[in-house]
């Protein structure tokens, strides 16, 4: 996608929500824009209001995930609340923002999917002592909730079989009793997880893999 492109969704974003302009931007080779969200609950009152920075990466937009600053300061600058001292949000879990930087995003649909519902879901804590669409965790617990949210495995050593298959490119008969987890079938089960772990990249796979080698190891230490 072109930087026409880039331009169009913006223009686009901007003629829906009037809040937000495009501005100078402090990081180069980043499109800024600079507006407020304002929160409403399902009654239609309103709950708050931030005012944000949004960075866009223009040469890699859409393959890229914005940079969102919280202005305002109104979110206590902490990892509970999933925010950095700089004011940078955490927006998701990162292996979900990394597969949708892989796919490809429309910035306008990305904002109204993530970018909202971010700011949303403080208020909602703040309301409640929780957020809507639960917790989540942050560095390697947070790795590991994602494998057991997204494909139900909680044994390090399951996730490490996964992993080295996908990375190895291993090809098991899909008929087998599944060499990783024990089911009857592989193509019923981790064949899947194989195949759908290709799209957050070899990259971070290899990654993943160190450091539930490393976890695992630390963990067989303590157990003696």
């Amino acid at each position: 996608m072109t930087k026409t492109n880039l331009n169009c969704d913006i223009d686009s974003f901007l003629g829906k929500y009037y809040s937000f302009k495009d501005v100078h931007s402090p990081k180069p080779g980043y499109l800024a824009l600079e507006g407020k969200i304002s929160v409403l609950d399902k009654k239609g009152k309103l709950w708050g209001q931030f005012e944000i920075l949004i960075l866009i990466n223009k040469v890699e937009y859409p393959y890229t995930i914005p940079i969102v600053i919280e202005k305002t300061q109104i979110i206590d600058r902490d990892w509970d609340y999933h925010i950095s001292k700089e004011g940078v949000c955490c927006l998701d879990i990162p292996h979900k923002l990394l597969k949708s930087k892989k796919r490809g995003i429309t910035f306008e649909e990305f904002y109204r999917n993530v970018i909202y519902p971010f700011f949303a879901n403080y208020h909602y804590k703040e309301s409640t002592g929780e957020y809507a669409n639960g917790e989540y965790k942050h560095h390697f617990e947070g790795i590991a909730q994602f494998y057991q949210e997204e494909f139900d495995l909680e044994n390090f050593e399951d996730i490490i079989a996964l992993l080295e298959t996908s990375i190895g490119g291993i090809k098991h008969q899909p008929n087998i009793e599944c060499p990783l987890c024990g089911k009857p079938k592989y193509k019923k089960c981790c064949r899947k997880k194989v195949y759908s772990l290709k799209g957050y990249g070899m990259q971070q796979l290899k990654i993943d893999l160190v450091l539930f080698r490393q976890q695992l190891l630390k963990r067989k230490k303590v157990l003696g």
